[in-house]
C-alpha cells in the first residue's frame, strides 16, 4: 500500500511526540476540515501546537506526519492516557462538507486500517474512535453515519486480505438488518433520525436499483442479525433481514427546530426557573406554549396562563 511520508522534523518530537510507542490499538478521526490529507499533515507538522496524528487520510492518498515508534497528542486523554501513548492515530480527511470525497477518503481508511490490523497481527477490537478516549464526538461524520457501519467496512477489507490466494473459498455472507428502503432520500433520512433517537447506530445505503436503505448492522452470524432485528421490532421498527449491500450515503440533518412565541415546548429535565427557582415534577411533563420571548428568558403557560419563565437553553421545542 502506497504511504506518503512527510514526517515530522526531529527538532519538534519534544512538541508533537515527546514519548516513543508500541501501539497496542488504533484510534478513528474525523479531521472536521476540508483540507487535503497533504495540507492536513503539513499544517500539523509545521505548527508549535501540541496537538498530532500519525496519519491523514483523503480520497486519493495516504500521508504520515508522525512515525509510529512515537506517540501523538491525538485523543484528549492527558499526558498519560492510554489514546495519547498507546493509540495509532488516522485522521479522515473532508468530514466538515461530506459528499463524495468524504465517503472516498472513508473507503480508503478502511483499507488502510485493514491494512495495518492484518500487519500487526490484530483484529477489529483494535480499531477504536476519538470519542472512547475523551467524549468527544469524533470521528463526528463517521458516527452520523453509523461506527458499526465503518467497523463493518473495516472487516470486509480485512476479510479480502485474509482471504487464500487459492482453493474454492466462497465469498463471506453478511446478514443486513435493514429498517426501511425509500425511492425518496428524504424519507430514508425521516426514519434514519427516528431509529437514531431510538438509541440504535444506524446507516444509510443506496443499492444498484436506486433505493436508499436504513440498516442497523451487518453479521457474519444470523443469529446475532436476529437478534438486532428483535431489538428493532420492539421498539415498533419494520424490520427485515437482507444480504444485499450498498454505496455508503450521508443523511441529511434534520432541519433545526425555531423557538419562537406560540412554540410548543417542553422543559428540560432538572431545569429551575429563570431566576433559580425550583420547578414542580409535573411541569417537565408537560407540553406548554412559548408566551413571551426576551433574550434568553422565555415565559411558558397555557394558553395565556403563565406557568414560569425558563432560560431558553432549557427548553425543547417540540
Amino acid at each position: 500500500m502506497k504511504i506518503i511520508k512527510n514526517l515530522v522534523s526531529t527538532s519538534k518530537y519534544n512538541i508533537k511526540c515527546p514519548y516513543s510507542m508500541n501501539a497496542e490499538f488504533i484510534v478513528v478521526h474525523n479531521t472536521a476540515n476540508d483540507a487535503s490529507a497533504k495540507n492536513e499533515i503539513a499544517y500539523m507538522i509545521g505548527n508549535n501546537n501540541q496537538v498530532s496524528f500519525h496519519y491523514a487520510i483523503d480520497d486519493k492518498e495516504i500521508v504520515q506526519g508522525i512515525p509510529e515508534n512515537r506517540n501523538t497528542w491525538n485523543a484528549g486523554d492527558g499526558g498519560s492516557g492510554k489514546g495519547n501513548r498507546k493509540g495509532l492515530s488516522i485522521e479522515i480527511c473532508y468530514s466538515k462538507s461530506g459528499g463524495n470525497k468524504f465517503i472516498e477518503a472513508e473507503k480508503l481508511a478502511a483499507k488502510f486500517i485493514a491494512f495495518k490490523l492484518k500487519e500487526k497481527g490484530w483484529d477489529i477490537s483494535k480499531v477504536m474512535k476519538h470519542q472512547d478516549f475523551s467524549k468527544k464526538y469524533c470521528p463526528h461524520r463517521t458516527l452520523d453515519m453509523g461506527w458499526q457501519r465503518f467497523l463493518n467496512m473495516v472487516q470486509s477489507e480485512l476479510n479480502l486480505l485474509n482471504k487464500p490466494s487459492t482453493g474454492s473459498s466462497t465469498e463471506k455472507i453478511l446478514y443486513r438488518v435493514q429498517t426501511g428502503a425509500f425511492s425518496k432520500k428524504s424519507n430514508a433520512d425521516a426514519l434514519l433520525a427516528k431509529v437514531k433517537a431510538a438509541g440504535f447506530d444506524t446507516y444509510m445505503v443506496q443499492s444498484k436499483d436506486g433505493l436508499y436503505k436504513v440498516q442497523v448492522g451487518a453479521y457474519s452470524v444470523k443469529s446475532n442479525a436476529d437478534a438486532m432485528a428483535k431489538k428493532l421490532k420492539a421498539k415498533g421498527f419494520n424490520v427485515y433481514i437482507t444480504t444485499e449491500s450498498g454505496s455508503p450515503v450521508t443523511s441529511s440533518p434534520a432541519p433545526k427546530k425555531t423557538l419562537k412565541v406560540g412554540s410548543k415546548v417542553k422543559v428540560k429535565p432538572g431545569a429551575k426557573t429563570y431566576t433559580g427557582g425550583n420547578l414542580s415534577s409535573f411541569v417537565y411533563n408537560t407540553v406548554y406554549d412559548v408566551i413571551q420571548i426576551s433574550g434568553n428568558r422565555v415565559v411558558i403557560g397555557k394558553v395565556k396562563a403563565v406557568t414560569a419563565a425558563i432560560h431558553k437553553d432549557n427548553l425543547l421545542v417540540q
